[in-house]
């Protein structure tokens, strides 16, 4: 497909350094990866950067596809933003990739002087940042991050989302996992019930009793319940809930520790947010439960790749409502439901374990000194 630009095209080949910008949110930094596995097959020899915000940078944080990720924060004033400004000035950067387009982003790209700037049209003055338009043609999220590379008559190929994680960060996870009293060998699986708005969260109830029916049908395995900031209270009903000390709520947990402990279960299953993303991004089979969103927009992911949704397509969804009085699409979700979808992921995920791939199970407390250095900071390598 030929470039939809003012400027003249350039093989990626050719490139010598590529910013990418999405500053938020995690799902999303999560979606845009498969951009960053395409920029590395098509332009190997090229410096890859990445800029993003501070919730979402230690997803990115020693990324062996990065030459540099910079690190923005909205809580820093106009002089931090000035020399940030500067600073990617002076990178002289061949291609931009705005994946976002607010009027941070866009001033942004333009600052960067770089021939080629990708953005999407009608976005009023800011697309006068942009010499490259975008226009995505398809719902999914990952197809639509995707078409940056297509404007610039790339050769995008579809891939899932990919968080690479240290292997001293799995070992730390085990030990983690051994301190809460997970007994080595055990197999796990994970639950995110927390979201930002009502509509992304399927019920507390619910969860419970997908999570009891869990524990009864496999009664040797565990159930980790995660709850981030202000879900903590949310996380421990549940797991109370479940009425087994084989459920545990997992809260007060770093995003990257959440990472390497969701690629140790065995499956995971959550509603319309970030940790979702998280899940299928480290290789756990993952259910998605969705009330307002169309599954094949924002879970984008194939059955062949042990992932599933569950949507129910009531009369009124797909809508954008953050807050509903009914909720009809999540109510008509039920536990038996959710149960029937998860022991399809388990088989997946159980006939993948015993092929030799897949989740590991934790191990038993590791030595301290086996987790290796300390890691770099999410702002290593850049900050502003």
């Amino acid at each position: 497909m030929p470039p939809a630009s003012s400027h003249r095209p350039i093989a990626p080949t050719d490139v010598g350094s590529i910013l990418v910008i999405r500053p938020r949110f995690v799902g999303d930094v999560c979606l845009s990866t498969p951009v960053l596995t395409n920029l590395r097959r098509l332009a190997p020899q090229a410096a890859l950067h990445y800029l993003t915000e501070e919730e979402s940078a230690p997803l990115l944080v020693d990324d062996p596809r990065l030459a540099r990720l910079w690190v923005s924060s909205r809580k820093k004033g106009a002089l931090d933003q000035a020399r940030l400004a500067a600073d990617l000035r002076a990178q002289k950067f061949d291609v931009v990739l705005d994946l976002f387009c607010n009027p941070r982003t866009a001033l942004w790209t333009a600052v960067t002087g770089a021939p080629w700037r990708v953005g999407y049209p009608h976005k009023k003055f800011r697309s006068a940042a942009y010499n490259v338009a975008v226009r995505p043609t398809e719902k999914s999220a990952i197809q639509f991050h995707l078409a940056s590379l297509t404007a610039l008559g790339w050769d995008a190929r579809y891939e899932l989302p990919e968080i690479i994680l240290a292997e001293g960060e799995l070992l730390a996870a085990r030990n983690h996992l051994a301190e809460r009293g997970v007994p080595a060998g055990a197999t796990m699986i994970g639950f995110h019930p927390g979201a930002r708005w009502p509509t992304r969260r399927w019920g507390a109830e619910d969860f419970a009793a997908l999570g009891k029916r869990f524990l009864a049908e496999r009664p040797r395995d565990w159930l980790l319940v995660f709850g981030g900031p202000g879900e903590e209270e949310l996380a421990r009903t549940i797991a109370e809930g479940v009425g087994s000390p084989r459920a545990l709520p997992m809260t007060d947990v770093a995003l990257r520790r959440f990472a390497a402990l969701a690629k140790l279960c065995r499956a995971f299953v959550a509603g319309d947010t970030g940790p979702t993303h998280v899940a299928v991004a480290v290789g756990t089979p993952t259910v998605g439960i969705f009330g307002r969103s169309e599954p094949e927009r924002t879970f984008p992911y194939p059955e062949s790749a042990g992932h599933r949704s569950i949507y129910s397509g009531v009369w009124c969804s797909p809508c954008v409502l953050d807050v509903c009085d009914h909720m009809s699409c999540m109510r008509a979700i039920s536990p038996d439901w959710a149960w029937d979808v998860l022991q399809k992921t388990l088989a997946f995920a159980d006939a993948r374990a015993e092929a030799g791939g897949g989740s590991t199970s934790p191990a038993g407390p590791v030595p301290t000194h086996v987790l290796g250095a300390p890691k770099k900071s999410a702002a290593a390598g850049g900050t502003a």
